[in-house]
């Protein structure tokens, strides 16, 4: 309780908390960074600063991951030189494609942004590439939900409440049911392309 109201009493607590929130559920984390804007107890502009940092922080993380494990004799051993080589090349033609991709198709970010580190996509092209995207994806929602925020405020009251958390749910879980439910392989093997 004294913790809750430590950190919804300063707006720098706040955006630590939008931050650390990115590394555990990025959807959510761009619901809770409007509402608390929306609610005033944040500024949206440092709502959407705080927010944009943690994700590409994140992306850029993956990538990381992925350039030291190419080091590790173990993953190279375990994914195969063959592997290795196929998806290297699959990789090569189409690096741009799968990274913009890969921050709008759910379950997609992970695989993708680490095989990047791993199979050395260039870093510039990495970075660019993923800053834009990720700007553009969390941008887009994070206006959808400040405005349907601000749309419930005035409409409801104190009932926004109830309202927001079903909406809360669908948002941060809805396309990973609809990605896990639906068959749909959203990478295929390089042998298949």
């Amino acid at each position: 309780m004294i913790f809750g109201w430590m950190i919804s009493s300063s707006p720098y607590l706040l955006a630590g908390s939008i931050v650390i929130s990115t590394f555990i559920l990025e959807d959510a984390a761009i619901v809770y960074a409007a509402l608390i804007a929306t609610g005033g107890m944040i500024s949206p502009s440092a709502a959407f600063l705080a927010l944009f940092a943690g994700i590409y922080a994140g992306d850029i993380g993956l990538y990381f991951l992925g350039a030291a494990a190419h080091c590790s004799k173990r993953a190279r051993a375990f994914l195969g030189e063959t592997r290795i080589a196929t998806a290297q090349h699959w990789l090569e033609r189409r690096a741009t494609a799968a990274l913009i991709g890969a921050r709008f198709v759910p379950g997609s970010r992970l695989p993708i942004y680490t095989v990047s580190g791993f199979l050395g996509v260039p870093f510039a092209l990495f970075a660019s590439i993923t800053g834009i995207a990720s700007l553009v994806w969390s941008a887009a929602v994070f206006t959808l939900v400040y405005l349907f925020g601000a749309h419930i405020t005035d409409s409801f009251g104190a009932a926004r409440y109830v309202i927001a958390v079903p909406v809360l749910l669908v948002i941060a879980f809805g396309p990973g049911l609809i990605a896990r439910f639906s068959g749909h392989r959203f990478l295929a093997e390089p042998s298949d392309v």
